[in-house]
């Protein structure tokens, strides 16, 4: 993908959940119906970002797939429309209008792949292909699909993006201390689906803090050949006080993690949940400080 060939490092966005409860997001609201219920939030989100210095917006879809479990499809789809048009409303509001690209983020269905006699493999394929169609047509530049776990429904969702879409489609799937994701599968696993199914780029995002995921991240890396690595960690884990969610990794110490993968070799960093527009902006910082050296 030229994204990659041409920018270097590519920098991708912090947390959209995380920031939307911290704008006030209402109790019981789930962060994708914000982009009708509250649009310019999810605006100033996008905003921050860009203004932080990311390259890429990522649309506030990541729980469009479970809505369309539920049976959903129709609002869902409608979503989708409206989450990439508010995110090419950011990227083409500022100076930087011509950098920055949209990324139409597509989440797994939150079912165990293949439990469910109802949720059928026809089913999750025409979900994922679903909302490829809608963000293509809504104008996203490229497909990023977020935090998956099982390396058979990672597949699925690739294959239905690409049988729907003509954009480029990335993915990247969420791993524990011990190099594994929830289901079992390893870094070669994920790379084997991500080559297979023909991939742009792949990696790994949520779960873990920057210093936690350097081992799995070192482990793709040395597998990966030529594909694109991404990392996208989190604040680390959250700790509940006063009833909310608080990430306990600063942004100073998040930017520095991440400089180490930047050192591991990785072709985009960005931000999972619990991290700000400040941690974008000081990772930015480093990537501009490193081209003039």
């Amino acid at each position: 993908m030229r994204l990659f060939e041409e920018r270097g490092v590519v920098l991708f966005d912090a947390a959209m959940g995380t920031s939307l409860l911290a704008a006030g997001q209402p109790k019981g609201t789930r962060s994708e119906d914000m982009n009708l219920t509250a649009p310019e939030t999810v605006l100033t989100v996008h905003l921050e970002n860009i203004k932080a210095g990311s390259d890429v917006v990522t649309s506030n879809t990541f729980g469009v797939t479970q809505k369309m479990v539920r049976g959903e499809t129709a609002s869902a789809l409608d979503i989708i429309e409206k989450a990439v048009g508010i995110a090419r409303k950011a990227a083409d509001s500022g100076q930087r209008a011509a950098e920055i690209l949209i990324g139409l983020g597509i989440g797994p269905t939150g079912a165990i792949f293949g439990s469910d006699k109802e949720l059928s493999y026809e089913s999750v394929l025409d979900y994922f292909a679903l909302q490829a169609e809608a963000g293509t047509r809504a104008g996203a530049d490229f497909i990023i699909l977020e935090t998956f776990s099982d390396a058979e429904e990672f597949a699925c969702a690739i294959r239905g993006a690409k049988e729907s879409s003509d954009l480029p489609v990335m993915g990247t799937m969420t791993f524990n201390e011990a190099g594994r994701t929830y289901m079992g599968a390893s870094p070669q696993d994920m790379l084997m689906a991500a080559r297979s199914e023909g991939l742009c780029a792949t990696g790994v995002n949520c779960t873990l803090d920057p210093d936690a995921m350097l081992p799995v991240v070192s482990e793709l890396i040395g597998i990966s050949g030529d594909m694109p690595i991404i990392a996208q960690p989190n604040a680390g884990q959250p700790v509940f006080a006063g009833g909310k969610a608080v990430y306990m990794t600063t942004d100073e110490a998040f930017a520095a993690g991440a400089e180490k993968l930047i050192d591991l070799g990785v072709s985009g960093i960005g931000g999972c949940c619990g991290t700000t527009p400040m941690a974008i902006s000081l990772i930015r910082d480093i990537i501009d400080r490193r081209k003039k050296t």
